[in-house]
């Protein structure tokens, strides 16, 4: 395991050959400054870029206009959706899809037990969440916004306070902040599998091409 970033990373955004990492860089009272940095998987390199790049690669194409109408960027997550759409969602539950245009299709609540999901990832026409306070995944359809499916939720949990989802195919990578632990879920049997261990919380993973990246209280490390 190698680090590539310290311990000031809030989260990471996957690139066709890298990363961009929005990192703490100062913090007043209750506002945090926020740098964004690209790590090129073809040289290692870290460099500064604008925060246009990172609301691009959070965004897509029409980042502008999707940043008008979330206001709060940071702190949404978000699933580009086919045609150009798009999911986001806030920590509260509530949650917006937007068309191509930025205009509004659908606007309600993901919620279980009266809380927000800490993240979110697109498989086909559903959706998965990760709900920390109760231990548990669900499944919804994009369709209806209906609960489709729940794993766990209750005290003996293979979950511990989940958190980032990573999708590969018909797998579901979770990270459990809880028990230091990603979980891999076969989405076709639905069985849970132990996937990775640390001596940290691991907070984030993502895969592009053979690069793993996992999200510690450390800071950012390649697998």
């Amino acid at each position: 395991m190698k680090k590539i970033f310290n311990e000031n990373a809030i989260h990471i955004l996957p690139l066709p050959n890298g990363i961009i990492i929005a990192a703490k860089q100062n913090e007043y009272e209750d506002k945090i400054i926020v740098a964004y940095k690209k790590i090129s998987f073809e040289d290692g390199s870290v460099t500064a870029v604008t925060r246009n790049a990172y609301l691009l690669a959070k965004f897509g194409n029409n980042f502008r206009s999707f940043e008008i109408q979330l206001k709060d960027y940071l702190n949404c997550r978000t699933v580009l959706l086919p045609d150009n759409r798009l999911f986001a969602v806030y920590p509260d539950g509530n949650a917006t899809i937007f068309d191509s245009d930025a205009r509004v299709e659908w606007q309600g609540t993901l919620k279980y037990k009266n809380c927000g999901p800490a993240d979110i990832a697109l498989h086909g026409h559903t959706l998965w969440a990760s709900f920390p306070e109760s231990n548990a995944l669900i499944r919804f359809n994009l369709r209806t916004m209906r609960e489709e499916l729940r794993i766990s939720g209750s005290a003996d949990s293979a979950f511990s306070n989940p958190e980032g989802l990573w999708i590969i195919e018909d797998t579901l990578l979770v990270c459990n902040p809880g028990s230091k632990k990603i979980n891999e879920v076969n989405l076709k049997t639905y069985t849970v599998y132990e996937y990775a261990e640390f001596e940290e919380p691991v907070y984030q993973y993502v895969k592009i091409k053979s690069n793993e990246i996992v999200l510690l209280d450390s800071g950012v490390y390649k697998l």
